[in-house]
């Protein structure tokens, strides 16, 4: 999933330390979590025992760490002019800088898997996907290279099936802008420095109603009409994976923004050893909600369990992105700003994409194994192929779009640090 720019792209503020390891960890998770559900899905599947019932189901909170972090990286500028005056971001250089991030790296990958290889996925029937060449359904191949796919029962999940969380993102950014013009004019009638910070979360409040709104009306007036919600090809899974039902996701990353923002201007002060108190509210926020859901206690079908795992997720973010300037660098960030993690997460778009349709495939043709040894074989063949696959496509596709984006805007001169160029 694209946020934030990598620190050797020519003219760029260096990244948040930490940020390209927490873009590292949630590629991997859903990258594991797709390995262990091939694995689970033969007869001799792996018994991991308590790693198995309540670590390996919630990998796919990867994607909910990636709408954080989107939200987070991608709305900082935007509030940043509505709390400081500064000015607002260009829009049009915005929806370049956009572009070039995400389709150059989608297009190539979607023509090799989808062309080149049958290695793309193209819906039989509601309940049934199976591996094709999108070039034998043009119209399809247009709906996925326009990342519009996911639109009908008939399209949602084909091609490259983790894509449908890029659309979602997508949708998010052609918001970004009229929500920095909604905080821009509450800031402008706000008297008081608390009001400000009220101003910047007020487009986070909008996107909470909107994805509310979408689950109730996915839960209430489209049910689920197949054994599996939001996998099948029906109109309640194209609710449950659109933007409408996912907006809310991306509110604790935007207010997470604000908070950052508020530091650097003295508006917000946070508690001693801020990182661990972040990592302890975490905890008890998302491990007793994730052992509700495992117990059918929390009911899934209306997603309710998505809203505290995005909270516990930011939480996480926060104590990465938000340090006790105080301490000394913790462990997690030394881990997270080491060179294999930071390179993992330079080519974390790329893997993204990658990884599943070359499981898919090694599955077709018969590579894949199964039972405990079966899955370390799987993933360490699996990450081998997609890490080489991903190195090479950031390497020629993704970092020379990169170095074609516009150069972010000065930040004001009484701001400490300069802004994270998205």
């Amino acid at each position: 999933m694209p946020t934030g720019r990598p620190s050797d792209t020519p003219g760029r503020a260096a990244p948040i330390p930490g940020v390209e390891g927490v873009r590292a960890v949630a590629a991997v998770s859903v990258l594991v979590f797709h390995c262990w559900r091939f694995t689970a899905a033969g007869a001799s599947r792996a018994d991991l025992g308590l790693v198995e019932r309540l670590v390996l189901p919630h990998l796919t909170l990867g994607v909910t760490l990636f709408f954080s972090l989107s939200g987070f990286l991608l709305y900082r500028p935007f509030v940043a002019a509505a709390m400081s005056g500064s000015p607002f971001p260009k829009v049009g250089s915005y929806f370049r800088n956009r572009a070039l991030r995400i389709l150059p790296a989608y297009w190539v990958i979607l023509l090799t898997v989808g062309v080149l290889l049958p290695a793309a996925l193209v819906r039989q029937s509601r309940d049934q996907l199976v591996l094709g060449r999108l070039v034998e359904h043009p119209w399809l191949a247009v709906r996925n290279a326009t990342l519009t796919q996911g639109y009908s029962p008939r399209g949602l999940l084909t091609g490259i099936a983790p894509a449908w969380s890029l659309a979602v993102e997508v949708v998010f950014y052609l918001a970004l802008p009229l929500l920095g013009l909604v905080a821009v004019a509450a800031a402008r009638r706000a008297a008081t420095p608390t009001r400000r910070l009220l101003a910047g979360l007020a487009p986070a409040g909008l996107l909470l109603l909107v994805g509310l709104s979408g689950r109730a009306v996915a839960r209430f007036l489209i049910p689920a009409e197949g054994m599996t919600p939001g996998w099948d090809g029906d109109w309640h899974s194209v609710v449950v994976r659109s933007f409408w039902a996912k907006a809310d996701l991306f509110t604790f990353g935007m207010a997470l923004a604000v908070v950052y923002v508020g530091l650097q201007q003295g508006l917000v002060r946070l508690p001693d050893r801020w990182p661990l108190v972040a990592a302890t509210y975490a905890a008890v926020l998302g491990i007793p909600t994730l052992l509700l859901v495992d117990r059918g206690l929390i009911d899934k079908s209306m997603y309710a369990y998505q809203l505290p795992t995005s909270l516990a997720c930011t939480l996480l973010l926060a104590a990465v992105v938000l340090p006790d300037r105080a301490a000394r660098p913790s462990l997690l960030i030394g881990l997270l700003t080491s060179r294999p993690v930071v390179a993992v997460g330079l080519a974390s778009y790329s893997l993204f994409l990658w990884h599943d349709p070359l499981l898919w495939l090694l599955h077709a043709l018969g590579l894949t194994m199964y039972g405990r040894g079966g899955l370390a074989v799987n993933l360490a063949v699996l990450g081998l192929l997609s890490g080489l696959l991903s190195a090479l496509t950031y390497r020629y596709v993704e970092r020379p779009a990169l170095r074609r984006k516009t150069r972010p805007q000065p930040e004001p001169a009484h701001q400490t640090s300069q802004p994270l160029a998205s």
